[in-house]
């Protein structure tokens, strides 16, 4: 089609230049014509960037003559270009006080939608929104709240910002007063005496058209979106994709009548047992995403975990371990369970040493229950503790084994007590447990550090019985057989918890679980050690890390590799990464920290909700100056991103990072094209020359053909310029035609804000061009059949409405 255009229009709207203008301005035009078809080969090619085709556009219009310097600058201080870049900055205020999240809510339930109803949505929102307030504010209000939509509907930004562009510009013209085009229209109606248009008189045929465009988006048009992520977009989820934290992801349920219910997420175990972290829970509909370590669980709580699933299933069910009778041990118990008290005295071996160095357990067979300070004092962190003289020590083991102690005169002051005199030195007793290892169990032919039995649940294996032989206090590198007999020591609550975990079961995982972990208040990122660090060599125990910075340690990143288990007392190294989740304010906070190294800053920002009813306060007041006629936009916008700043809703530094400067180059280097295009009367000559072919065939050519030349126009030329130029065409022609004026430049308004087919054709093309990673070819594919649904639209129904 286009190509027939080109050939039966073209050489006539030369000759015609050539009648009436002569041959200087005939070389204009192909010169005109030359650089606009180089720069369309350009941009569709995509060979370079596009803000950089549109600097030689505007080099090459300069230097040819066909604008003046001052014409070629003229853009960089266009009102449209200072409103795109004002809009970034109002954009950003509004998303980093917490108003867009607010704003976006509504369109949040849709987020687990099919994408047809996505788009639906967000093109029913965009368009009623734009016939109320400015086309460029709504696509820069909901342009934060369409990339938070992608995120938690797992869609790349690129299958949703073009649809929120088209429902934005679809919706533009539904009021007299809702784009420029309508209001220049009405205006120039009445200069030329006829009667302007009512402020609903551009609704019909605008909401025929917001229907059939959306309606071509759901069923065909989102096929034409590309999948493309943008570099904002990737940011956020590089570190959860380098670390395959979507592919560690899984469900759990709490079961009724579970042991687990009430317990703390401490107290579970999950984390200190099986190296999980539970990152959220869904209670009653509701997400708590990074739970801390007090959080009670309830009665059928989904637990969201991050971890190796295997890890849970080792103690699941009756599989791995079976609760036994005590009988079946018969009096070999008590031959384990004798206890002695005793002091560390001066030169004992036992004396600076930790109770993992003094090898009690490994070479003594003798299990440490508890240890109380020289001064009476409690001890936080028996595992780090030092002995030292006057620490008093509950052992318990066979009796050969604590003789063994007092013979080699480990301790001092040594007493035999009985279990309740134990229980008042604990201020627990301590109860037994009977387990079997069945055949498949996931703890054979491990050992008793690698089956964290004892370690991380606070669990004792104090015997093992083995066909006929009976292992007292084995040690920590005995191996467990299938077939064994165990018997487990600790606190009642401690063996309820691994009756607990036994019941739960690992659920399939859901599609884009990862996109609901994060929020404005929690987030997800990746730090490294600092080459300035005093941590090295140590562990994130012995940092008390969970405690001290509030975050979770998800995966540390170590040769090429993410690691999961183990990562509690892995000593740190010189560039290890670690993968932390938690509350934003957190990262803040180890963002300060000079032993770390942030890599996304931006996951560090925390909302000023504070700020958020000044950030409504100016938005509001840019919208009402603007609509109301009282400023221009462009003014009102710089003065709200002004504003913005000035109130501490947005730093400067982010004020200048919130803008694309891309976007911001590309507009002012292309605007002059249309300045080039109206000194040369191009559009005008096209006009006159279709017109005269189609003059003959009836209200509904001229229509279409009064609809092409504009579109094209708008795809260049601003819409307020082209509207001026071609309002004189369509009276003209409507008085030479004997046909109605309204029906033309009813055409020409509606036409001139279909711009859907270029990023330059409008600011909210612009606006979303960055975030959602588009290229040029992208807005032609989706945007030519759009438009050529409004001129057929427009060819069938504005003769009905405005009959010739």
């Amino acid at each position: 089609m286009s190509s027939d255009l080109s050939e039966s229009v073209l050489p006539m709207v030369l000759h015609m230049i050539m009648e009436e203008r002569g041959f200087a301005v005939t070389v204009q035009v192909i010169m005109l014509l030359a650089i606009v078809a180089a720069a369309l080969v350009v941009f569709i090619g995509g060979w370079i960037s596009v803000d950089l085709v549109g600097l030689l556009v505007l080099s090459a219009l300069a230097l040819t003559g066909l604008i003046t310097t001052e014409e070629a600058l003229a853009g960089f201080s266009s009102p449209a270009v200072v409103t795109v870049w004002a809009m970034f900055i109002l954009s950003a205020g509004l998303t980093r006080t917490g108003v867009a999240h607010q704003i976006g809510k509504p369109l949040q339930r849709f987020a687990r939608s099919s994408e047809a109803l996505l788009v639906a949505a967000i093109m029913t929102a965009a368009s009623i929104l734009s016939a109320l307030i400015n086309t460029v504010t709504v696509a820069a209000i909901l342009l934060p709240a369409i990339m938070e939509l992608a995120r938690r509907s797992g869609r790349p930004p690129s299958r949703l910002l073009l649809p929120l562009a088209l429902g934005c510009l679809l919706g533009g013209p539904f009021t007299g007063i809702s784009t420029p085009p309508n209001i220049l229209v009405t205006d120039m109606a009445r200069d030329a005496g006829l009667e302007p248009f009512a402020i609903f008189d551009f609704t019909p045929i605008t909401g025929a058209i917001v229907l059939a465009g959306i309606l071509f988006m759901v069923l065909f048009g989102r096929r034409l979106l590309p999948v493309r992520s943008s570099a904002a977009s990737a940011i956020g989820s590089s570190a959860g994709s380098t670390y395959q934290m979507e592919a560690h992801l899984f469900t759990t349920k709490i079961p009724a009548n579970s042991p687990l219910i009430g317990c703390t997420l401490a107290e579970s175990r999950l984390g200190s047992a099986l190296y999980l972290s539970v990152v959220a829970i869904q209670r009653n509909g509701q997400m708590i995403l990074a739970p801390g370590p007090t959080e009670r669980l309830q009665v059928n709580d989904r637990l969201i975990v991050h971890g190796q699933p295997e890890h849970l299933q080792r103690f699941q069910g009756s599989h791995h371990l079976q609760v036994a009778s005590m009988g079946e041990l018969g009096d070999r118990v008590d031959q384990c369970l004798q206890m002695i008290t005793g002091q560390v005295h001066k030169g004992s071996p036992l004396e600076g040493k930790t109770l993992a160095e003094s090898e009690l357990r490994r070479e003594h067979r003798v299990h440490v229950m508890s240890v109380v300070a020289h001064a009476q004092r409690p001890i936080s962190d028996v595992r780090g503790h030092r002995l030292v003289e006057g620490d008093r020590l509950l052992l318990q083991g066979s009796g050969p084994a604590l003789e063994k102690i007092s013979e080699l005169g480990l301790l001092e002051q040594i007493n035999y007590i009985t279990i309740d005199d134990a229980a008042a030195l604990t201020f627990e007793r301590p109860h037994l447990m009977c387990v079997g290892v069945p055949e498949g169990s996931v703890l054979a032919d491990r050992d008793l550090v690698e089956g964290r039995l004892g370690h991380a649940f606070g669990l004792t294996v104090v015997g093992i019985l083995r066909g006929n032989e009976w292992v007292c206090v084995p040690s920590p590198h005995e191996k467990i057989v299938a077939g064994d007999l165990m018997l487990l020591q600790g606190s009642f609550k401690d063996l309820e918890v691994l009756e607990g975990l036994q019941d739960l079961e690992v659920n399939a995982q859901s599609e884009g679980l990862m996109a609901e972990l994060e929020s404005q208040q929690i987030g997800v990122t990746e730090m490294l050690l600092s080459p300035r660090t005093t941590l090295v060599g140590r562990t994130l125990a012995d940092l008390r890390f969970r405690e001290h910075y509030g975050l979770s340690v998800l995966a540390l990143w170590r040769k090429g590799r993410p690691r999961r288990t183990g990562l509690q007392d892995m000593p740190l190294k010189f560039g290890d990464a670690l993968l932390v989740y938690g509350q934003r304010q957190s990262l803040e906070a180890v963002a300060k920290d000079p032993d770390f190294l942030v890599l996304d800053q931006s996951a560090t920002q925390v909302p000023k909700l504070n700020k958020a009813p000044l950030a409504i306060l100016i938005m509001l007041t840019v919208l009402v100056s603007a609509i109301s006629g009282l400023v221009p936009i462009s003014i009102a916008a710089i003065a709200g991103a002004s504003l913005m700043v000035l109130s501490g809703c947005l730093s400067i530094e982010a004020a200048y990072r919130a803008i694309d400067w891309r976007v911001v180059f590309l507009t002012a280097s292309m605007l002059p094209l249309g300045v080039a295009v109206q000194k040369t009367g191009v559009a005008q000559i096209a006009a006159q020359s279709l017109i005269a072919m189609v003059g003959d065939m009836g209200p509904r050519w001229i229509v279409a053909a009064l609809f092409t030349v504009t579109v094209l126009g708008t795809q260049v030329i601003p819409t307020a310029a082209l509207v001026v130029l071609m309002v004189p065409v369509a009276l003209n022609t409507a008085s030479t035609l004997g046909i109605s004026p309204h029906l033309l430049m009813m055409t020409i308004a509606i036409s001139a804000s279909a711009s859907f087919a270029s990023p330059v054709s409008h600011p909210a093309h612009l606006l979303i061009m960055g975030p959602g990673g588009y290229q040029f070819m992208d807005y032609v594919k989706v945007g030519v059949p759009v438009t050529i649904i409004a001129l057929l639209m427009s060819v069938w129904l504005l003769p009905i409405f405005w009959p010739a």
